[in-house]
């Protein structure tokens, strides 16, 4: 779906993923419009997430957090921001009682391990939650499913000025249409649009 902002083509969190998978990804998915199916594996984390969102009710910790020190838990929260053309559906966002405001990103991998990709979106969110409840995000948490783990990842302003960047780098791969140079050959073969990039 292609949607404009003043901003321009927005830009969403899923876009910034694949962009830092392979920015191949984001001409096949949304210039072209090439359908991506889905691999069990994100199926099964989808599933076992929503598992473990029920089960917060019963813990004591909240993604490695004190439960006294929580006091709401939102998910599955969607937010833009279109001055900057960015949007997004952040997995859970925590407010403690400091008001601080904690987006979580549920990730089901083998490997726990904070990519560049993940960080990535950690701080999309992080600008999200700063548009759209004024406030100051400077962290968010990685939640790894299948471990169980939770890894805190600061989020400083330089972060998001770079973001800013990215997101604009993406933008022209939309209202260009030209195909992006291909990242490397090691992540074809987990790649749900391998078969069109040839």
């Amino acid at each position: 779906m292609r949607v404009s902002t003043s901003a321009g083509e927005t830009v969403t969190v899923f876009d910034i993923a694949q962009y830092f998978y392979c920015p191949r990804k984001v001409y096949y998915l949304r210039v072209l419009g090439v359908p991506a199916k889905p691999r069990r594996k994100m199926e099964v984390g989808r599933e076992e997430q929503a598992r473990e969102e029920e089960r917060l009710t019963e813990r004591r910790m909240i993604y490695g957090l004190n439960r006294r020190s929580v006091v709401e838990v939102l998910h599955r929260l969607y937010l833009e921001n279109p001055e900057i053309g960015l949007a997004g559906q952040v997995d859970t966002v925590l407010r403690l009682t400091n008001g601080e405001l904690i987006p979580v990103d549920c990730k089901y991998t083998d490997t726990v391990r904070v990519y560049r990709g993940f960080k990535k979106q950690l701080v999309a969110y992080c600008l999200l939650l700063d548009h759209a409840f004024h406030v100051g995000t400077n962290r968010g948490l990685l939640y790894f499913v299948q471990q169980r783990e939770a890894l805190e990842v600061p989020v400083t302003g330089e972060d998001k000025h770079f973001l800013r960047g990215d997101i604009e780098s993406i933008r022209k791969i939309l209202t260009h249409e030209a195909i992006p140079s291909m990242v490397t050959r090691q992540k074809c073969a987990y790649c749900e649009v391998e078969r069109y990039c040839k």
